[in-house]
């Protein structure tokens, strides 16, 4: 198998060369298919269980690496920018920019929003001086290959796509090799990401600038993406006006005009506009889009236009009957949706209309019904959320002879998820798997929704999960990050590590920063789930830190204080360890993280970790010692049971110009309390306070009752209690009474305390008992079950 450890020293190599903002395992290859078949897979035996589990031998071997070529030398590019040094050399970047985007195209996948922006640093690095030789040059063909990925949108932020698309056509203007479709491209890019007003002004300047120099339909052609990007953003008054002028210029009223206006208005439920654009003649007598059918349809229903809605049905029947749409197969189809939706018309009635459809149509093949007009009533039904009523018509699509195919098996699967049956969507899944058709977008959404459905139940078939993973695999399909988060969760309950380490390798490699941080958060919220095992906690971290190296210093802070709570300080070391130990300074523990630390260290003593954090804070320069962090290392240190190390730092606090704080006294005087002559040293420091006319908090005045009690002088501590209204102006609470019981050093002492708290505090006394219970302790004497936080 592959070493870990070579797999380990990249990412952590990497991990000190790139930024923050720009996690390293992007630049690490993607892993080719599973070596085993999933159908023929053998159940593993049980994985044993030990604190180092991961640096065991693993029990197959791990999935080999195949990254998208190139994109590591754009990342490495930018990595260079951030850092000030010698960028990759430039035949490099320009073999990189080229290698990058042939595979995007080849695949047809995504352009993350990370992806982008570091394609769109080179491209300004590129451009700032250019060369003659071609092997240092990017060629037009080149940039405009990079274009027409980008057309495909991000699943999350599109500033750099947008700002690329920008500078890929600003350096084709500057060699003059722009053209009118890279202006087209140019608008359409601002139109979809969230530009349409700048495209406005850009396609109008060139209708007018251009007049003369290219035809018309060249210029007209431009109108409509800029049309469609106003109608997206909700730009009403310009999408009207920019209609407007464009229908004066000579834009046709098209389908897809048509559509685009009547479907803005229909889903604002603008009635009156909505019908407006419905009713004007669509140009060449052409029959309105499906797709705007499908939204007046749904627009009629919401806002009770039914009876609106049936005049354009009845024009529509008549337009396939008799009139010039009768070869139109998708308003065939439309027809059959609307009977469905409209009319409420079942299976039998539908079939009748497929048989009128045939003979209407005998002379035109391809206008008949077909598996596609099966899949367009499967799709109403899904919509309608009645599977009842989808299975009907795939039985109907058997009776009248029809294949089913990919798209078919999609809708089936889809609508199975939806009803939960997912044995049913298991089977649809089986039977699509032996088609040779490439997945569509849409599709891999279903098969997305379709493995989290899989790993949501309570107990999940890995087997069935395993194979959908491994069907997508084999297409090179990225999952969706919430995907990923739950088939890493399903694997982590059932302790299948490795698989959870394939399916990490297999896609973080390919996210943008955002998506990554999805998969992390859910990472970091597992391992503080308490409800998790320590030891499954320890798998999802050391995961954690393997592929996210980037994880924030405060989820590494507070994943620390979880094992703390879970009484496992060596685990806790172990994490405050890796952040010492981190490449990226960003991420080394400041002061306040030592703080916190030992901190932790007084809630869940263990001396030997305390020790290992006071080395790497010795050995650590950056850190300049102050009260917070002396007071953190007497609080480590007493809980160790260590009072004289402690008070160590009690002396460099009393040298140091900052001096202590009042959390110090308190310190101090829970240092006392363990020390052997810490009575008489926190009398001294008592009467110093008293001296020095300091005003004394609850705190503070309890922490010197506990230390009293500890030595054993009773007298003395309840003496205090009684005057304690009179020097902090409140009498004591249940927690002073508990926790001074608790410090008491014999059976007898605790007894005559109790018995004396409760003739003076009876109220306070019997709301402790039953609020906080009681137990034996190591030395088998009764105390309460009370915390007592210290905080430095």
């Amino acid at each position: 198998m592959r070493s870990q450890l070579a797999r380990n020293v990249l990412r952590r190599l990497l991990a000190s060369e790139l930024p923050a903002t720009l996690p390293p395992s992007f630049a690490l290859s993607r892993p080719s298919l599973r070596v085993y078949p999933v159908r023929s897979r053998v159940a593993r035996t049980p994985q044993r269980r030990s604190f180092m589990k991961l640096f065991q031998k693993a029990p197959r071997a791990l999935k080999e690496i195949d990254a998208e070529p190139g994109y590591e030398t754009l990342l490495q590019y930018r990595a260079a920018e951030n850092d000030s040094v010698r960028p990759p050399l430039r035949a490099e970047l320009v073999k990189a920019w080229r290698e990058f985007f042939a595979y995007k195209t080849r695949y047809g996948r995504t352009v993350n929003s990370t992806q982008a922006m570091c394609a769109y640093r080179v491209l300004l690095h590129l451009s700032a001086q250019t060369t003659n030789a071609r092997d240092t040059e990017l060629s037009d063909d080149d940039l405009r290959t990079a274009r027409e990925c980008l057309s495909k949108p991000p699943r999350d932020d599109f500033t750099n796509h947008l700002e690329l698309s920008r500078t890929i056509y600003a350096e084709l203007e500057r060699r003059g090799a722009h053209q009118a479709k890279d202006f087209y491209a140019l608008l359409a890019a601002l139109s979809q990401y969230g530009k349409a007003l700048e495209a406005r002004d850009l396609v109008l300047d060139y209708y007018y600038g251009m007049r003369g120099q290219e035809p018309d339909a060249v210029r007209l052609r431009h109108f409509i993406p800029v049309i469609r990007g106003l109608a997206k953003e909700g730009h009403e008054l310009e999408l009207l006006d920019l209609v407007s002028q464009a229908r004066k210029a000579g834009v046709e009223y098209d389908p897809a005009l048509h559509g685009i206006m009547t479907t803005y208005f229909a889903q604002k439920d603008n009635t009156g506009e909505t019908k407006h654009w419905f009713n004007k003649p669509i140009s060449r007598n052409l029959p309105p889009a499906p797709t705007t059918y499908y939204e007046i349809l749904r627009f009629a229903l919401r806002n009770d236009q039914q009876e609106w809605a049936m005049g354009v049905y009845q024009n529509l029947i008549a337009g396939l009957e008799s009139g010039p749409w009768g070869s139109h197969k998708p308003s065939w189809d439309t027809s059959l949706q609307w009977a469905i939706m409209l009319l409420g018309k079942g299976v039998d009635h539908i079939e009748h209309m497929m048989n009128v459809a045939y003979e209407h149509t005998k002379d035109k093949p391809s206008a008949q019904p077909n598996i596609g007009t099966i899949n367009c009533l499967v799709k109403i039904a899904t919509e309608k959320n009645d599977p009842y009523l989808a299975e009907r018509f795939l039985a109907l699509s058997k009776k009248m002879g029809f294949n089913p195919n990919y798209k078919t098996y999609m809708l089936q699967l889809e609508y199975r998820i939806r009803a939960n049956d997912l044995d049913g969507a298991f089977a649809a899944y089986q039977s699509l798997q032996d088609l040779e058709e490439t997945t569509k977008d849409r599709e891999l959404s279903v098969l997305n929704s379709f493995i989290r459905a899989l790993c949501a139940v309570p107990n999940p078939n890995h087997e069935r999960v395993l194979d959908v993973t491994s069907y997508l695999e084999q297409r090179r399909v990225t999952l969706e990050p919430e995907t990923v988060v739950s088939i890493c969760m399903a694997f982590l309950k059932n302790d299948e590590t490795f698989e959870v380490i394939d399916t990490l390798s297999l896609h973080t490699v390919h996210y943008s920063v955002a998506e990554r941080h999805m998969v992390r958060t859910a990472f970091v919220e597992y391992c503080l789930d308490k409800k998790n095992s320590t030891a499954r906690v320890w798998d999802a971290y050391a995961l954690l830190r393997q592929f996210f190296p980037e994880v924030a210093v405060e989820a590494r802070v507070r994943i620390m204080d979880a094992f703390f709570d879970r009484r496992r300080a060596d685990m806790a070391a172990h994490v405050f360890g890796h952040m010492r130990s981190h490449g990226n300074l960003t991420f080394r523990p400041v002061l306040e993280t030592y703080v916190r630390f030992l901190e932790g260290i007084g809630r869940c003593p263990d001396d030997e970790s305390l020790k290992t954090v006071h080395n790497m804070l010795k050995m650590d320069t950056t850190i300049q010692p102050n009260t917070m962090l002396y007071n953190a290392l007497m609080i480590g240190y007493v809980a160790c049971d260590q009072p004289y190390r402690a008070l160590d730092f009690w002396k460099e606090i009393t040298m140091s110009p900052e001096g202590p704080s009042y959390a110090t006294l308190e310190i101090v005087f829970r240092t006392y309390e363990i020390t052997s002559d810490g009575d008489g040293l926190a009398n001294e420091l008592w009467e110093k306070i008293k001296r020095m006319e300091i005003e004394v908090p609850e705190n503070i005045y309890v922490a010197y009752v506990v230390t009293t009690a500890a030595h054993g002088h009773l007298a003395d501590a309840k003496t205090l209690l009684e005057n304690m209204d009179n020097v902090v102006g409140k009498g004591p609470d249940l927690h002073n009474l508990g926790i001074v019981f608790n410090a008491l050093p014999s059976q007898e002492t605790k007894d005559e305390f109790e018995s004396w708290a409760k003739g003076e505090y009876p109220r306070v006394w019997n709301a402790l008992k039953e609020k906080h219970g009681r137990r034996r302790n190591d030395q088998g004497l009764a105390v309460f079950k009370l915390r007592r936080p210290c905080k430095a």
